[in-house]
């Protein structure tokens, strides 16, 4: 019996190109990044109830840096948990052995985009077309 650690792979996945070795440091880097998203969140959550505390008027030039301070703090809390949750469902996926497989096509997601963006959701194809048709929902050119 595994331990709560341990990879659970399927049979199909010695035929896809991340390899087990590869697949063991993609999972160790979203570990070891989780746990820096959650140290810094932690100090950005005191630096923002420090703040917070801190009697300022915002009429003067000191108190409007301090709301833009909080302002600051608070949008990289709000990145930092989506962040992790993409994490976190990235290490579900690497547990029920379905990692670095594209959500749309169903195809494998490129081993290096895995290692640039251990997450990804999609593979390249995939992302790039979702990104031309939110553009194009949105009457804005792509920058590709």
């Amino acid at each position: 019996m595994a331990g709560p650690g341990a990879l659970h792979l399927s049979p199909l996945r010695k035929e896809r190109n991340v390899s087990d070795r590869d697949l063991g440091a993609l999972r160790a880097e979203l570990l070891r990044r989780r746990r820096t998203l959650l140290e810094t969140s932690r100090r950005a959550s005191a630096e923002l109830d420090a703040l917070r505390a801190a009697d300022r008027d915002p009429e003067f030039e000191e108190g409007a840096q301090a709301e833009h301070e909080q302002y600051t703090l608070a949008r990289l809390g709000e990145n930092q948990r989506r962040e992790l949750l993409l994490i976190d469902a990235a290490l579900a996926r690497v547990d029920a052995g379905e990692y670095g497989i594209c959500r749309d096509c169903e195809q494998e997601i490129d081993p290096r985009r895995l290692a640039a963006l251990p997450y990804a959701l999609l593979c390249t194809e995939c992302a790039q077309r979702r990104e031309r048709a939110q553009f194009a929902l949105q009457g804005e050119p792509p920058t590709m």
